[in-house]
């Protein structure tokens, strides 16, 4: 019996009935597939070991950060509280560096050989596997639940499926963790800016994936789906941008302290607040894109105009294309572009001429310690290898 059908049964009442309904689709899911592919993987290798670019100096930046110290420690907790702007924060920093660190440990493992890595991430995996049992509390709790189950999969699922290092037992565990501390938080989404319902987008499609569990997966998706086109505005919206899932104009603020930006292709509905915020709902809906399509859900075709808009609207205002940007709107680099990059770019040929001037200014990206992770060295060039056709039915 499936694992998430076993726990239902004893912590019930975390999925309504419609959110229970059986995925269509009895595809397996392909290991490794949560961001990357093991031909992905070892052209990553490669690069590093032939001393090629991005990966190369990509890899040069990961090993120099403390999320790849060979005497990292974790910080695991019972429960995790985050309020406002981190006040309180129990266990909030931590978790998302232990999961950063995890993930972070699982590529120098790959890429390099050495075994310590792997066990590093198994040990900071088990450990909060075995910790963890109080969930994520106050009013930052869900979207600190969706970063860092966010980032946990992709480590697990490197770990997993190219090491013998990693007890049946452990990895039990640590699925059990992400069904009964994690999915908890995310399930029914968020009437709130976008960018959190986004991050539980990507959780559950990660978790889904890492569990072999095609509901949690096709929830994520709807998720996705929902949310994705209440983000990024085209001016075939019409006169106002299309509503979020809850209707609420509160769960979608495109203005701030009373400035609305002009409704232009590209707009994100964070934009106005800041560069952050708004590209870190950005990673969320492009790394959800991208493991569906590495287990053959083209959601990047779905939205494409809107993405891609949205990457030569930020793009205009980014050295060394320097536009003025409107008045109260701030633009500045951040750690991510790349994944929709490869994909729209290099993979399909598509022409960004605005971002293909700032990439190269962005590299290598680093940890942002959310989700946003080690961009350039995964998917900077690599093109479509390892990609299986898109077959999914995922409705």
């Amino acid at each position: 019996m499936r694992l998430l059908t076993l726990l239902t049964l004893v912590v019930g009442g975390f999925l309504t009935p419609a959110l229970a309904k059986n995925d269509p689709s009895h595809t397996p899911f392909l290991h490794p597939g949560i961001l990357l592919n093991r031909a992905q993987l070892d052209l990553i290798k490669q690069r590093v070991a032939e001393g090629t670019e991005p990966q190369k100096t990509a890899f040069a930046a990961l090993l120099k950060s403390p999320l790849a110290a060979l005497d990292y420690a974790p910080n695991p907790r019972a429960t995790v509280e985050c309020g406002p702007y981190s006040k309180p924060d129990l266990g909030c920093k931590d978790e998302r560096n232990d999961a950063t660190a995890a993930y972070t440990q699982a590529l120098a493992w790959f890429i390099t050989g050495n075994e310590k890595y792997a066990r590093n991430a198994i040990r900071i995996m088990n450990a909060w596997a075995n910790t963890l049992s109080g969930g994520h509390l106050n009013e930052n709790g869900p979207v600190q639940a969706a970063w860092a189950a966010a980032v946990w999969p992709r480590a697990a699922e490197i770990i997993r499926y190219t090491c013998s290092y990693w007890e049946k037992e452990d990895i039990a565990r640590f699925q059990k963790m992400l069904v009964t501390q994690y999915v908890p938080s995310l399930i029914h989404g968020c009437d709130e800016n976008g960018n959190k319902e986004l991050a539980m987008s990507e959780a559950l499609i990660n978790i889904g994936v890492f569990d072999d569990d095609r509901i949690l997966f096709a929830d994520g998706v709807r998720m996705w789906r929902g949310r994705m086109p209440a983000y990024i505005y085209l001016k075939t919206d019409g006169p106002a941008p299309i509503a979020p899932p809850s209707g609420l104009p509160t769960s979608a603020q495109w203005g701030n302290k009373g400035h609305l930006p002009p409704l232009v292709d590209g707009l994100l509905q964070e934009t106005a607040r800041d560069p952050h915020h708004a590209n870190m709902t950005f990673a969320s809906m492009t790394n959800a894109a991208e493991t569906a399509r590495q287990q053959g859900l083209d959601l990047y075709t779905e939205q494409g105009a809107r993405i891609t808009a949205a990457m030569e609207y930020q793009a205009q205002f980014l050295a060394p294309n320097s536009v003025k940007p409107p008045p109260n709107l701030e633009f500045n680099l951040e750690p991510t572009w790349e994944i929709a990059y490869n994909h729209y770019h290099t993979r399909l040929g598509l022409n960004l001429p605005l971002m293909a001037k700032v990439i190269p200014t962005n590299r290598p990206t680093g940890a942002d310690q959310n989700h946003m992770v080690w961009e350039t060295l995964t998917h900077g060039d690599v093109g479509a290898v390892g990609l299986p056709p898109v077959v999914s039915t995922v409705k």
